[in-house]
């Protein structure tokens, strides 16, 4: 996977809460946006939609489909890799390469979880702030799909290819 490289995020960082469920309170995007994302989400290969194993607060959670055989298990929390918050929220929890967490965090687009680095919640699982534009938007599409990829990709680097159909 070639290296994220993100500009910083325009305006502040938004307020979140500071344990779990951990939301996003300020500086969220429309709901125009969050339908959008939604939809899009929809049309990624091998996922599947459906209530959030992780989060209790109503979100949306995208599941490797049981044709694809797992294959990082630092990726996903039985086969979720990321959730999306429903509107009014809207932020994302999501797991990526740690090179890729951090850069989310240092360049603003999101945090690590309150409860990270801790046994309950995996180190490399973020909140990726809720996207307020249509460039916003094409950037967490981006960043959900390299967790996808990092979902469907060994630890030395080789991604699956084996898809029962």
């Amino acid at each position: 996977m070639n290296e994220l490289k993100l500009s910083d995020r325009e305006d502040f960082t938004p307020l979140t809460t500071a344990t779990s469920p951990h939301k996003q309170l300020s500086q969220n995007g429309t709901h125009h946006i969050h339908n959008k994302l939604m939809i899009w989400a929809h049309t990624i290969s091998f996922v599947e939609i459906k209530p959030s194993i992780i989060s209790k607060s109503g979100a949306q959670g995208l599941f490797l489909s049981e044709t694809v055989r797992l294959i990082n298990p630092h990726a996903v929390i039985e086969r979720e890799f990321c959730h999306i918050h429903p509107y009014p929220d809207g932020s994302l929890h999501l797991f990526l390469p740690m090179a890729d967490a951090k850069e989310i965090v240092v360049k603003g687009w999101g945090e690590f979880h309150p409860l990270a680095f801790f046994k309950e919640i995996p180190s490399n699982f973020i909140m990726l702030y809720s996207p307020r534009s249509e460039r916003e938007l094409s950037l967490v599409k981006e960043i959900i799909l390299r967790s996808h990829s990092f979902a469907i990709t060994s630890t030395n680097g080789k991604e699956n290819t084996h898809v029962n159909i």
